[in-house]
């Protein structure tokens, strides 16, 4: 009730992409359910730079998984305009000036994107950074930072590896994917990296589920996650 009293009350001067954001935050939601019955929305960010501070949002990419399927016809992918361009950052998403793919505004895209997230966990390969710029350009546009719960896969990989995880190991996406043999088509795409993190992150889950992690209450107690 608290809770709800402040996120009411900050949002009176809130634009209202925010307001209908955070009503789907009403209701409060039941974590201890099997994680085959939870739904995540997988995320990626392609970006001018990894300054969250000052770069910008040039691609976000999304896929839904419900009951440990991944929902390939509904899937997020969406590119911002931005008058901002970094030539070594075009190198490894390759989003460039002059690309043919449809822009839109940097408010359009962020307004989007939560309406398709909604209340939803989100997980993400070393999340923390896809938050962090998402929070700025809210912050930017008048809202505040996003209220859902989120995973990251590298702290997923790290519980299940145990005392096998050697500290030196690569962390990257690209290992990972080599590890479990994931296919990694449209690399460095938002909606491509996206795919393929959910591929990881179910692989992530079976494995954990053999150790004992069925419940989603447990699942978001592992170190490193967000709340």
């Amino acid at each position: 009730m608290i809770l709800n009293y402040f996120k009411k009350k900050s949002s009176i001067n809130s634009p209202e992409f925010w307001k209908k954001y955070i009503s789907h935050f009403d209701s409060k939601r039941d974590y201890k359910i099997p994680i085959s019955h939870a739904e995540f929305v997988i995320i990626d960010i392609e970006s001018t730079g990894l300054d969250f501070k000052k770069d910008k949002i040039l691609s976000i990419g999304g896929v839904k998984i419900k009951n440990n399927q991944i929902e390939v016809c509904n899937t997020f992918e969406i590119y911002l305009s931005q008058n901002e361009f970094n030539p070594d950052s075009a190198l490894v998403h390759g989003i460039i000036k002059n690309t043919n793919e449809v822009k839109v505004s940097e408010n359009e895209g962020i307004e989007k994107f939560l309406e398709y997230i909604k209340n939803n966990i989100l997980v993400g390969h070393s999340i923390t950074f896809d938050i962090s710029i998402i929070n700025e350009t809210l912050r930017k546009l008048g809202g505040n930072k996003l209220l859902n719960k989120s995973i990251d896969t590298i702290n997923l990989y790290k519980r299940l590896k145990g005392n096998d995880y050697k500290v030196d190991s690569s962390l990257s996406l690209d290992s990972l994917c080599d590890e479990y043999k994931i296919i990694k088509s449209d690399r460095h795409n938002a909606a491509g990296d996206a795919l393929i993190t959910a591929l990881l992150f179910l692989k992530l889950i079976s494995g954990l589920k053999i150790r004992g992690v069925t419940e989603l209450d447990s699942l978001l107690k592992s170190k490193g996650i967000l709340f």
